[in-house]
Formats: structure tokens, C-alpha cells, sequence
């Protein structure tokens, strides 16, 4: 697996309300580092799935609680990725979901949309 570039965009909202009240699990101090791992926890499980595949990438898209990690892969990958009724990519958004929520944060995976040739 060679070094890929990897795009970070922040995007930071502010709220009216205050999250001290909400009872909201606190941030963990190394929460960049921790976004970063599970960075490439993902994108190494995508380039399992699919070796043969060539530009598999995953961008991070910064929010306040929440963090995105947009999935970028070829038309020809993408069953592979999906899986069997969307199998697969419900358990890596299941486990993402557990590693980012013991630091307090939330993660989202969105995977591109190809629609279907007519």
C-alpha cells in the first residue's frame, strides 16, 4: 500500500445551544490522532476488499462532533465495497462508529453513487 494523499476539509458549525448541558460524552484529548487511525483502518479494509481496484481514497470531512470519511473508489469496486445487501459496509460503519464513540465523536462513511447503465 503506497502513500496516498489524503484531504482534510474542517468544517466547523457553532450552535446556539450549549453541549455542556446535553450530557454528551466529552471529546478525547488525541481526538485528531484518533480520526487519522481510523482513517486508515478504512481505507486499509477497502484496499482489502478490493486489491485489484486502483484509486480507492478516503477523504475527512472535520465537524464539530462528527466526522465524515467520504469513500472514493472506482465503478468497479463498489459491489465489493457495498457488499451482499449492504453488508459490508454496514459492519465497517458499525465498527468506525464504535472506535469514534468511545472518543466522544461521531462517524459517518458515505461511498459514491454510481446509477445504474440503461
Amino acid at each position: 500500500m503506497g502513500a496516498e494523499s489524503v484531504k482534510v476539509i474542517k468544517v466547523v458549525r457553532s450552535s446556539s445551544t450549549s453541549r455542556v448541558d446535553s450530557g454528551a460524552a466529552p471529546l478525547a484529548d488525541n481526538i485528531a490522532e484518533i480520526r487519522e487511525k481510523a482513517r486508515e483502518f478504512l481505507l486499509s479494509a477497502l484496499q482489502m476488499l478490493a486489491p485489484e481496484a486502483q484509486g480507492i481514497g478516503v477523504d475527512v470531512v472535520i465537524g464539530e462532533k462528527t466526522t465524515q470519511y467520504v469513500v472514493s473508489c472506482p465503478k468497479e469496486a463498489i459491489g465489493r465495497v457495498i457488499g451482499q445487501r449492504g453488508a459490508t459496509i454496514m459492519s465497517l460503519r458499525q465498527v468506525l462508529g464504535a472506535i469514534m464513540g468511545a472518543a466522544g465523536a461521531r462517524a459517518v462513511i458515505e461511498i459514491p453513487y454510481y446509477p445504474a447503465d440503461k
